[in-house]
């Protein structure tokens, strides 16, 4: 009974937390022009090369440091968007190092920035990771594997003045220098199974607040770097009867880029560390992101290219 009720109360959470991102970011805040503009031209065309990251780490007191790593493909996508709206598929490249082992994984990432709001729903079940030893040798753990549901949610208060759509979507354009505090938390389903050294086989739900701060810096006018560091706390319990733990997160944008007056080039990285077990002589964290290289040429309705396609 205790099992029931717990799932009952992480879905209705999961339904406020959602709620609360969605309607926040509909609040009409006024965008200062002198830090945010817009592209010239309606449309845009984008190709990308992205990786996705996915490992478990084990840290103990012994200066142990163990990262079991995915061995996922990398990817090509494109997309097309008007004016802040379009769409994006991606095709995996099946070719991954055999030496590696095998990785069986569905994954799921979706990211939204909002003026006010941005989050990052993560939906990940992953088998099969290696441990890379010296001289390109691999120990392979075909039995090790995770699956984490969750969310990560910001509200971002400065911004009128600092756009994360600028680093990472490129949907608007940094003009000047600018950064903002951020409040807000992350929750999340865990299943860890884990042995090597010691056995660790948990499944919780995971909850907590964090706090943050970002920034961009604009330089030759055309270049930007921009940072995200949000460090949390997660309460942990695997249902209403049981103990509840204190584990911290830590949450890690990164994005580069340039800007000509109709193309762009933009590399950005993201990792998402959430702890599951947290002590003085041994720690164990899910940690999941992407690596992104994409161009992005634009066009308006009076472009050569749009004249050149068939009209229907």
């Amino acid at each position: 009974m205790p099992r029931i009720i717990t799932v009952a109360v992480s879905k209705n959470v999961w339904l406020v937390i959602l709620f609360l991102l969605c309607g926040a970011n509909s609040i009409i805040a006024q965008t200062d022009t002198t830090y945010i503009g817009k592209f010239d031209q309606e449309f845009a065309a984008r190709i990308s090369m992205i990786q996705k990251v996915a490992s478990l780490s084990h840290e103990n007191n012994a200066d142990l440091n163990l990262e079991y790593r995915a061995n996922n493909p990398f990817a090509i996508g494109g997309g097309l968007s008007w004016q802040g709206m379009g769409f994006n598929v991606s095709q995996a490249i099946n070719y991954t190092d055999k030496k590696k082992g095998k990785t069986k994984s569905f994954d799921f990432q979706y990211h939204h920035y909002g003026k006010k709001v941005t989050f990052d729903l993560f939906l990940q079940n992953y088998k099969g990771f290696f441990l890379e030893n010296r001289k390109e040798n691999y120990t392979l753990f075909p039995d090790m594997k995770f699956t984490r549901y969750g969310v990560f949610g910001q509200y971002v208060f400065n911004g009128n003045k600092f756009s994360y759509r600028a680093a990472f979507d490129q949907s608007e354009i940094q003009l000047r220098s600018a950064g903002s505090l951020l409040l807000g938390g992350g929750a999340y389903y865990t299943k860890v199974n884990y042995d090597d050294g010691i056995s660790f086989h948990e499944k919780m739900y995971q909850i907590g607040p964090s706090i943050g701060y970002a920034y961009t810096y604009i330089f030759s006018k055309k270049y930007f770097v921009t940072g995200s560091l949000t460090p949390g706390l997660s309460f942990n319990f695997e249902n209403l009867n049981s103990k509840i733990d204190l584990n911290p997160t830590l949450h890690f944008k990164l994005a580069s880029g340039y800007n000509a007056d109709d193309w762009s080039l933009n590399f950005s990285f993201l990792i998402n560390r959430v702890y599951v077990s947290y002590s003085d002589d041994s720690q164990i964290s899910v940690n999941s992101g992407s690596l992104h290289l994409t161009y992005i040429k634009r066009f308006d309705s009076k472009s050569k290219i749009l004249k050149k396609l068939p009209s229907f």
